[in-house]
């Protein structure tokens, strides 16, 4: 800098000058050499005082920070690519100096092989010499992990080595950390190295930090909260889709009911939770959840979306294509867990989700045009689970950098679309339903324009009026006996409709049995009934007809584990002596039933010669009251 100064000011007193004197011209290229000179030495200094490479090793000044302190920047490394060599090995010169500090610690692709690490550290304060402090390597996938150290000057071990992983037994971590954890001490002052080895599938250079081990378990409590409502939410939309799977035996939601438990068991093996738990002492079984759960996530969750979406009836080729990721990614999983190459197995597992959740997307659009509105649902889960693994995906493909927070990112994300899944699946039952109700009442029309009860079989009204409209045309004579059951809301309200649907069946049943094959029964609503009867009986013999029906209906009804019990009031008109019409004879029929129940004691039928002359039911013009005219 005071080189280039000096120039500069000698060019400038140079200009203010003027032209130079002649007395002095011949200084002026002595002057020249000399900047040359200094401008070149300035140029060489640096180079030449520089130390060599590795002759400065960074070292980490080591104090209590409550939020962890970063060691990534301090963390030097290099990759054993022979995966055989030995901690003495290591700490020799010619492969010291292979440890150098990465380029871009956070960013990298994530690679199976062995990484070698080194830390060199001091204590900040010499009062911290008794303190123990955890040193935490932010990773639960990683099979093997060796630490070694930390070493004095002199190249002393102070503790013994370390070892543990996914490929260990739970009670070979020394923290009981999901996260691969090292606890150790420095004694005194002085600068300390500590070593770790690393073989994974997914090694990369990680985000290395050093703790207090009070601070660092304060600060897995949101963590450990969050996994808890996590896991929850999960375990209860399994239960969910249970249930609509024992109600209704769609597959549908029994591929919910498991894309929920293979989520679940996703996240527990991601979070290190699957090997502290129940694979505590088989890390083998750890591994392969570690390895299966995503691909089986993914599988179950395909066949939910292609049965949610109705592929087959929308987009055929498309399910074709759906049907053809199921079969690779059932493929992929044993091969993932003990193929050659895991990796790549795992990078196919990958695309192929992200391909077919594409897929399933362009599928959802044929839906959404055929105005199936699930479909809609559906794209805002799959949406909401791309934004969150997109982050964690492409930082394994070293596309971005890794960052803490992403995991927790994906893992919501996941909990997120099986929730609006859930959403979606109750709108399609609504939809389901409005069907089955809509063909409910298209049947019950059809039912009623053959003449059938939808629920009981007997006559409808519509079959009623015909009948006896055509024997009125024919001039045919006939008895018409009208009743209605007493005591029948009384069973609707204490035992429920099911018992009272059950009550009618078995009403007309047990009427049938007292008539004969010309007879007609029909059922006009509710809990009433019409009896045609043609020709001319005599009355005694519509007398005895009318005694079986009342005491048949006086006999207790099984239904739904109950037993009921009902009666009845029956009127009887007959044409032509009460009426010439059907609505006449309804009538007729309707006032002689009314007497009945006024009398409340008696044969329980009455005769419409028998009661016209008393008092009359009230009744409206058109239609009778309570349904019994014909419209």
């Amino acid at each position: 800098m005071s080189l280039v100064s000096a120039f500069v000011r000698s060019r400038a007193f140079e200009d203010e000058d003027g032209p130079a004197r002649p007395r002095a011209a011949h200084r002026r290229p002595c002057r020249h050499w000399l900047l040359a000179l200094w401008l070149l030495l300035a140029t060489l200094t640096p180079a030449l005082g520089a130390p060599p490479p590795g002759s400065q090793q960074p070292v980490l000044t080591l104090s209590r920070q409550a939020a962890g302190l970063p060691a990534v920047l301090q963390l030097q490394f290099f990759e054993d690519t022979t995966r055989a060599l030995g901690i003495d090995e290591v700490r020799t010169p010619a492969q010291e100096a292979r440890f150098t500090l990465p380029d871009q610690p956070l960013r990298g692709q994530e690679s199976d092989r062995v990484l070698w690490f080194k830390l060199q550290m001091q204590l900040q304060d010499p009062a911290d010499a008794a303190r123990e402090w955890l040193m935490l390597v932010p990773t639960v996938s990683t099979r093997d992990i060796r630490f070694y150290g930390p070493f004095d000057t002199t190249g002393q071990a102070l503790a013994e080595p370390v070892v543990t992983g996914m490929r260990h037994p739970w009670a070979t971590r020394p923290a009981a950390s999901e996260q691969m954890a090292w606890r150790f001490e420095l004694p005194g002052p002085g600068v300390y190295t500590v070593y770790f080895r690393v073989e994974s599938t997914f090694a990369r250079i990680y985000d290395v930090t050093l703790w207090d081990p009070a601070d660092y378990l304060q600060s897995t409590q949101d963590k450990r909260m969050f996994d808890g409502v996590s896991y929850g939410l999960l375990l209860g939309l399994t239960v969910y889709g249970l249930v609509l799977f024992v109600v209704f035996g769609e597959a549908l939601y029994a591929y919910y009911m498991l894309a929920c438990l293979c989520g679940l068991l996703a996240l527990a093996s991601i979070n290190g939770h699957a090997l502290r738990y129940p694979f505590a002492h088989w890390p083998a079984g750890a591994g392969f959840a570690y390895t299966a759960g995503p691909a089986l996530w993914a599988l179950c969750k395909l066949q939910f979306g292609r049965r949610l979406l109705r592929l087959s009836h929308f987009a055929p080729l498309l399910d074709r294509l759906v049907q053809a990721f199921s079969v690779a990614l059932l493929l992929a999983i044993p091969y993932a867990h003990w193929g050659a190459h895991p990796l790549i197995t795992f990078r196919l597992v990958q695309m192929s989700v992200v391909a077919s959740t594409a897929v399933m997307v362009i599928g959802a659009m044929f839906a959404i045009r055929r105005r199936y509105w699930p479909a809609v649902l559906y794209c805002i889960g799959v949406g909401l689970l791309l934004a969150g693994i997109g982050a964690i995906v492409f930082a394994s493909w070293g596309w971005i950098e890794w960052a803490p927070g992403q995991m927790n990112v994906s893992q919501a994300a996941l909990v997120a679309e099986l929730v609006v899944f859930a959403v979606a699946m109750a709108s399609r039952l609504r939809l389901v339903l409005r069907s089955e109700q809509a063909l409910t009442a298209r049947t019950q029309q059809l039912v009623e324009a053959l003449g059938t009860d939808a629920l009981t079989g007997a006559a409808s009204r519509a079959g009623l009026e015909s009948r006896g409209e055509e024997w009125l045309h024919n001039g045919q004579p006939f008895a018409l006996m009208l009743l209605d059951l007493d005591g029948f809301k009384e069973v609707n309200d204490g035992h429920g409709h099911a018992v009272g649907d059950a009550v009618l069946v078995q009403t007309v049943a047990r009427l049938r049995a007292q008539l004969r094959a010309s007879d007609t029964v029909a059922r006009l609503g509710g809990d009433e009934f019409a009896i045609l009867v043609p020709g001319r009986p005599s009355r005694e013999a519509l007398a005895q007809m009318a005694r079986r029906i009342v005491d048949a209906g006086l006999q207790p009804i099984e239904a739904d584990g109950a037993e009921v019990s009902v009666g009845m009031s029956l009127g009887i008109a007959c044409n032509p002596e009460d009426g010439r019409t059907l609505a006449q004879l309804l009538r007729c029929a309707d006032q002689a039933m009314y007497r009945v129940k006024q009398q409340r004691q008696g044969p329980g039928f009455a005769f419409f010669g028998d009661t016209h002359a008393g008092p009359a039911r009230p009744t409206q013009a058109g239609p009778l009251a309570g349904g019994t005219g014909i419209a």
